[in-house]
């Protein structure tokens, strides 16, 4: 089969139409595709900038609150400081107003207790507020009343503000060992006196118990009495 050139034409003109078809539908998609990357690349960069801009809002509202939480925190700090301060110089007014009340309820029950060993136990001498070194402990002993001769005993007196168990054991752990702390009075026979501002029934009944002499304050004077049946413990 032959074809002619008139055939042969109209073939070109027809592929050159399709490949211009071909090229406008190429331009077309292009620039569709082109269009869309557009609008793909403005939304990202309005996105982007919603979030930079949420973002620099948050940190902004961040910042500020941990400046404020900063500036609470030194204000509690400095409150904190100043509350210390006070609570130190409180405690040291406790502490200088309880040596006072101790030293005032010194000066009331030893004269008292002077009277009553000298007239009652019948003491020969009487050294108060003795001080001494042993080792590296320091001994003090509110007062100390000695009988010589034939009876040879010794009366150990302790003032207390209160009478409570923490006075009862440091009393009688005095008593244990006082004989190693003085020992020039080894051969004595030693009895305790606790003389207590406050004196609680419990705590009276435990110093009974104990062996120890309680002297207390009754109508403003320091009074001795103890129940009947008591038994001193002897030391």
């Amino acid at each position: 089969m032959t074809t002619s050139i008139e055939e042969l034409r109209d073939l070109v003109a027809q592929s050159i139409l399709s490949i211009e078809a071909c090229k406008n539908q190429l331009a077309a998609a292009q620039e569709a595709a082109d269009r869309r990357a557009e609008e793909a690349d403005r939304r990202f960069a309005e996105s982007k900038a919603e979030a930079d801009r949420l973002f620099a809002e948050y940190k902004a509202e961040a910042d500020k609150r941990a400046a404020e939480a900063d500036q609470r925190s030194k204000e509690i700090d400095k409150q904190l400081k100043e509350i210390d301060k006070q609570l130190k110089e409180l405690c040291k007014q406790i502490g200088g107003l309880g040596n006072k009340f101790g030293s005032f309820t010194e000066g009331l029950a030893l004269p008292s207790v002077e009277t009553l060993l000298f007239d009652t136990f019948q003491i020969d001498e009487l050294h108060k507020r003795w001080k001494k070194h042993v080792g590296d402990k320091r001994i003090e002993i509110d007062g100390l009343g000695l009988v010589n001769g034939a009876r040879n005993e010794g009366y150990v007196v302790e003032v207390k503000i209160h009478l409570d168990m923490r006075a009862i054991e440091q009393v009688l752990e005095l008593m244990r060992n006082i004989r190693s702390y003085f020992p020039i009075f080894a051969d004595k026979t030693f009895y305790a006196r606790i003389a207590a501002a406050d004196v609680h029934e419990d705590a009276f009944q435990a110093a009974v118990q104990e062996g120890l002499y309680v002297v207390g304050f009754a109508d403003e004077l320091m009074t001795f009495s103890m129940p009947q049946g008591f038994v001193p413990k002897a030391f």
